[in-house]
């Protein structure tokens, strides 16, 4: 597939963002997170009836004044976003056929990519596919201002305003940028000073689509031991889907190494609607706690009922640990939450898996004015053993997005549950 970009330009909000807005603080949340992108792309298989890319420069611009910061420039020194319109990257592009090979091709910014100070916190990129009609609709956003629940608020905010384009929005998306004010930054640097050229190897890290349908999930819970004290409808179909992925890349990794290594599997919980009281839905920064979960030398020979009843332990603590981030403030919940990744990460000897539960977010609702996506691409992230789940087109299964090294990957399409329960797709 030979993709060519067609134009690049600058979208800026369509009134000027006010004054008393014009420096927007990291939280110290946001001051945690690494300087590099995100993303995901939409697949549409219908051909808009209006010129698409007039439709979504224009309702782009329309929403940038409520999504501000977007329309910045990152300031490293001063731990802040410059917002005083400079613009969100737009990028018009052509792919020749419609077999997608890497879903980072029909996105502007690498996953990995660093966040300079003249480098747009958000880019967008729409593909014309011209053997099929479609589009593939593109989102790239830094991480230091942004996770993924906030993408998915940007997103419905900007489908919602394109198909209602020329007539009556409504109301519509509103986002709440207030989260900083709550956790305010402490101008800390967690990360060392990194240039384009030492970002992640993420070349070296293969990623692909595994498909848990409805069906294989159903199957996945009458597999589990009751004499474990189980009930079938004890785990969520995330948590599921997470046990039989991590339970294989610890296989893997025991046989790598000759034998069985301690293991930490993290998950991101999303605090919004876990504090007391709890964030706005629609509250946009980096707001999520770190569930982990330690699996000690044995954890190759766990069941699948160990693992998720360890993985939603862990959960289930996160959950109260964020019930208290209001009243104690982000870093005294981290440091005593966290204290078994913080410890971890000075280890060589740990093996790290980590899971990102995107199903909640929506991205198979996403009406442009042209119908919902028909499949939704996670870009690549420069982190080895993470996933990222989203619910399948249908809602009922999982797409599990793996990133792995290239021998791993091949270990893991011919571990024995997953081909029983899971296909590769794209």
């Amino acid at each position: 597939m030979k993709i060519s970009i067609v134009r690049r330009k600058l979208i800026k909000p369509c009134t000027p963002t006010p004054k008393n807005l014009n420096n927007y603080k990291l939280s110290s949340i946001d001051e945690l997170s690494p300087p590099t992108n995100f993303g995901v792309v939409l697949f549409y298989q219908s051909k808009p009836s209006k010129p698409a890319n007039y439709v979504l420069e224009e309702s782009l611009s329309g929403i940038l004044p409520r999504f501000y910061p977007l329309a910045g420039r990152y300031i490293d020194e001063d731990f802040s976003v410059d917002c005083v319109d400079q613009g969100a990257e737009f990028v018009e592009a052509v792919a020749d056929a419609d077999d997608i090979v890497e879903v980072d091709d029909l996105l502007p910014r690498r996953a990995d990519q660093f966040t300079g100070p003249t480098d747009p916190l958000l880019s967008v990129q729409v593909t014309e596919l011209v053997k099929s009609g479609g589009l593939a609709v593109g989102v790239t956003v830094s991480h230091k201002i942004f996770d993924a629940s906030s993408i998915g608020t940007f997103i419905a905010a900007w489908s919602n305003a394109s198909m209602n384009f020329g007539g009556e929005e409504g109301i519509g998306v509103v986002p709440n940028f207030d989260p900083h004010l709550l956790f305010p930054g402490k101008k800390r640097s967690y990360f060392p000073e990194m240039k384009p050229s030492e970002t992640s190897q993420t070349s070296s890290i293969v990623s692909n689509r595994f498909s848990f349908k409805k069906e294989s999930i159903r199957n996945l819970r009458s597999k589990l031991n009751p004499k474990q004290g189980i009930n079938n409808n004890m785990f969520s179909k995330v948590r599921l889907v997470s046990a039989v992925i991590a339970k294989a890349i610890i296989r893997i990794d025991t046989t790598k190494h000759g034998r069985p290594r301690p293991s930490l599997i993290i998950q991101a919980v999303d605090m919004r609607p876990r504090t007391t009281p709890p964030l706005p839905k629609h509250s946009c920064g980096d707001l999520a706690l770190h569930a982990v979960a330690k699996c000690t030398h044995g954890a190759a020979g766990l069941g699948l009922e160990e693992i998720a009843c360890a993985m939603s332990e862990a959960i289930e603590k996160t959950v109260s640990d964020c019930a208290r981030v209001l009243s104690r403030g982000y870093e005294d919940v981290v440091i005593e939450a966290e204290a078994d990744l913080i410890q971890g990460m000075m280890s060589s000897e740990m093996n790290y898996l980590s899971f990102s539960d995107w199903s909640r977010f929506g991205l198979y609702d996403a009406d442009f004015g042209w119908g919902k996506p028909v499949s939704v691409g996670i870009a690549r992230v420069p982190y080895e053993r993470a996933t990222v789940l989203v619910n399948d087109k249908d809602g009922g299964g999982i797409e599990a997005w793996v990133h792995l090294s290239l021998d791993d990957m091949v270990c893991f399409e011919e571990d024995d549950e997953i081909k029983l329960y899971a296909s590769r797709t794209m």
